[in-house]
């Protein structure tokens, strides 16, 4: 898989339409406030442009074994994955990637706030957390239209932190890929930083396999989750 840096693109489109949609601004009581806080969403938006500096990192790795809960993968890396392992089940590889937005948008922010604009600071976070998932998913669609090119099909993406796959196994991604090649560290909460980056796996199995694909959603209790699919 071949995309270079450079050619990794936030669909700024959703960006602003999931920043109006969960940021309620389209259901403010009054016009001019609406109107308002549009106008400040979209200069954020502008700035964030400038700011967001995609990268990504990714690497196949066989799988040597699935079990129940966990797959065992070349190199001797070991997920323990929970109830997404039967959302993989008939993968022969695993795609493990990493994608980020880089540090100066969270830095940006928070200089916002710290100097009293809550309302700038708070919208240009919200907008980096966006444009890293809206990444992740240019992603994964590359992914499965290059594997189906080759007779070959793609799951759904999945990340540490969902479901019950426990969020200590970016330990795990963090030797399967080298993080400091997209300017990425973590730390000993198993916190990446910057912040608005995203590790994902997604199985690679014959053509038909994961032709059906369901919401990874479907097998979480939280209702709320912005990215609810």
């Amino acid at each position: 898989m071949n995309m270079r840096n450079e050619y990794m693109r936030a669909d700024w489109d959703w960006v602003r339409s999931e920043l109006l949609r969960h940021g309620q601004i389209v259901s403010a009581k009054k016009e001019e406030a609406r109107s308002q806080i549009a106008i400040s969403a979209d200069e954020s938006l502008e700035k964030a442009r400038s700011l967001v500096k995609p990268k990504y990192i990714s690497s196949i790795l066989d799988i040597l074994t699935m079990k129940s809960g966990s797959i065992i993968a070349r190199g001797g890396i070991i997920f323990s994955i929970g109830k997404i392992s039967s959302y993989i089940r008939g993968a022969a590889s695993i795609c493990l990637y990493l994608v980020t937005v880089g540090e100066k948008i969270e830095k940006s922010a928070t200089c916002l706030m710290d100097g009293g604009d809550a309302l700038g600071g708070y919208l240009l976070d919200r907008i980096g957390s966006l444009a890293v998932e809206s990444l992740a998913e240019t992603l994964e669609e590359k992914i499965r239209k290059d594997y189906a090119s080759k007779g070959m099909s793609v799951s759904t993406r999945f990340s540490p932190g969902y479901c019950d796959w426990p969020v200590e196994d970016q330990a795990v991604f963090a030797r399967a890929l080298d993080f400091s090649k997209a300017g990425v560290s973590l730390t000993s909460e198993y916190m990446m930083a910057p912040r608005k980056s995203i590790t994902a796996m997604v199985g690679i199995g014959p053509g038909g396999v994961f032709s059906k694909r369901k919401s990874p959603c479907l097998l979480c209790g939280q209702r709320d989750c912005d990215y609810r699919r």
